[in-house]
């Protein structure tokens, strides 16, 4: 289940940071008197009454004919990216000033959007204020929820509408394995998507960013059920690329969080570019299985015997520490090899459900330590006493242990790639874990 989202907005200087900041129960968020400090959308997780979700702090929005910098409309566009990605809209309005022209702007998109919307009437810190919430019914958005953020009056009761705005949860249907389709807008992603349903279940387009939303759609191979989700390569204007490149990830590590598997795809005409690697690190970090590919190979001109290789050996360059993942080159326009993607996926499946028998595990590293012992390190000599995989999917390798600072991190690497010489686990990263008996 993944979380939802509550994005807090509204026009300038109403207490957007200061209710994230109470919400959160931290300083994150920057808070100062002067209109339009929050630049750039600030996210957090945090949780209300069992209700985990992502807060977004956003900064003002400036309806449109009324920004006066540029400055003013990559705000209002950050803002308004944050509408498109929540789940539930948080809209704060200042209780003091009452209704203003800019807050029936922002209520009259609101009314379009068709999610549910919270109305918070902040900076109700008196008794004698609460006559003026009454003010914002105008807004048409529903109940005002009078709080005071600063202070934390009526809090509590605003979440408990935010959480119970939350759509129902899907029914998550049973599959054998889920995939995410990942990588920079315009690679192929919704074309590999169509090519495996075998229908236009996404919709293709050469204009970067056309997919908005992640699609999910169930297909059948021998058998199994294999989930697709093919994620969105968010993009808008040129001038909130870096905003827009954090929404993008956003969406990525959703898909992450639902995925057992994450097919990266790179375009092979421009090899791998700083986004690439930003989206590899995260599935690294993540330990969900991964395939890399390769797509526009068609593209290629004056390939020779060795020209497959050298576009890995350069991948692996820029990105050293996905090597462990199985990697090939096709072709989405002429459908070229199209036909490998789901037996990659089934193997790197099966390698991450994998478990190897104690004895054997213990065997295997009791030959490897006999023929490179770790050398004195952090003022000892490292001993491995037991070895046991706790884990699969990925798969986790617990060692009992003298001391875990007599190891270095270059020998515990070493293991990790004995251990895979040995067992495999293509496809997926190997954790290998220490505890001192």
């Amino acid at each position: 289940m993944s979380l939802r989202t509550v994005a807090i907005i509204g026009r300038p200087n109403v207490g957007k940071s200061t209710l994230f900041n109470r919400i959160i129960g931290d300083k994150r968020s920057v808070v100062h008197e002067t209109a339009g400090v929050t630049r750039d959308r600030i996210s957090e997780i945090t949780d209300w009454a069992g209700h985990p979700f992502q807060l977004l702090d956003t900064g003002g929005i400036i309806p449109f004919g009324e920004a006066v910098s540029e400055f003013d409309a990559v705000v209002t566009e950050i803002a308004r990216l944050a509408i498109d990605e929540a789940d539930v809209v948080l809209f704060l309005v200042d209780g003091k000033v009452g209704p203003m022209a800019w807050d029936e702007s922002i209520a009259r998109d609101l009314r379009k959007i068709g999610k549910p919307v919270v109305l918070a009437v902040n900076k109700i810190e008196k008794e004698s204020e609460q006559i003026g919430i009454s003010e914002f019914y105008s807004l048409g958005l529903g109940d005002p929820q009078g709080i005071s953020a600063l202070h934390g009056y009526g809090i509590g009761d605003l979440l408990d509408l935010v959480a119970d705005g939350f759509p129902k949860q899907e029914v998550e249907h049973p599959c054998d394995v889920k995939v995410a389709i990942l990588g920079r807008p315009n690679v192929g992603k919704s074309s590999m998507l169509n090519i495996l349903t075998g229908r236009q279940d996404a919709l293709v387009s050469t204009i970067p960013g056309t997919t908005r939303d992640s699609v999910h759609t169930d297909i059948k191979w021998h058998g199994k059920t294999i989930r697709l989700i093919d994620t969105a390569g968010l993009r808008r204007k040129s001038r909130v690329k870096e905003a827009i490149e954090v929404f993008s990830n956003m969406r990525t590590f959703r898909a992450l969080e639902q995925c057992d598997i994450a097919i990266l795809m790179v375009d092979a005409e421009r090899g791998a570019a700083n986004q690439d690697a930003k989206i590899a690190g995260l599935i690294h970090d993540s330990g969900k299985g991964v395939i890399v590919v390769f797509n526009k190979w068609d593209l290629i001109k004056d390939k020779q015997t060795n020209t497959h290789n050298e576009h890995w050996d350069n991948f692996c360059d820029d990105v050293p520490f996905l090597g462990y993942a199985p990697w090939f080159t096709m072709s989405a326009e002429s459908r070229q090899r199209t036909g490998k993607i789901m037996e990659k996926v089934w193997e790197v499946h099966e390698e991450r459900e994998k478990r190897i028998g104690t004895s054997e595990l213990n065997g295997f590293l009791e030959k490897v330590m006999s023929f490179q012992n770790p050398r004195a390190h952090g003022g000892g000599l490292g001993k491995v006493y037991y070895a046991t995989q706790i884990e699969t999917a990925p798969p986790t390798i617990l060692l009992s242990v003298n001391e875990p600072k007599f190891f270095a991190r270059n020998y515990l690497r070493f293991l990790n790639n004995q251990i895979r010489k040995q067992f495999g686990f293509t496809g997926s990263r190997i954790f290998v874990k220490m505890k001192k008996r």
